[in-house]
């Protein structure tokens, strides 16, 4: 009987118990200090910024795998790159504009 009662005690705490999770902070330099559209694509969404001189954040990123890409004000997008982003704390995503 102890037995059956606690194994019902977990299943309920495991049901109860939410999914506490704190996301990255994606911190995106540019190579050459160009400006122009950071996107962000993967299963956790997809997420942009603009550089100013070259750097911009995104903050709130799941973790995850991504594809980068990069297109500058004027010129052509970078290729595709995937990146993978770690479940919390701080990344630095570096890329080479054309």
């Amino acid at each position: 009987m102890k037995r059956a009662v606690a194994t019902v005690t977990c299943a309920l705490a495991l049901m109860l118990t939410t999914d506490a999770r704190a996301d990255a902070v994606v911190n995106v330099h540019v190579r050459g200090g160009a400006d122009g559209q950071v996107k962000l694509s993967g299963d956790g969404g997809t997420f942009t910024c603009t550089t100013s001189q070259g750097s911009c954040t995104i903050r709130s990123v799941p973790g995850g795998r991504y594809v980068v890409v990069f297109k500058p004000k004027s010129g052509n997008s970078t290729a595709p790159k995937n990146v993978m982003i770690p479940p919390d704390g701080n990344a630095d995503l570096h890329i080479a504009a054309k």
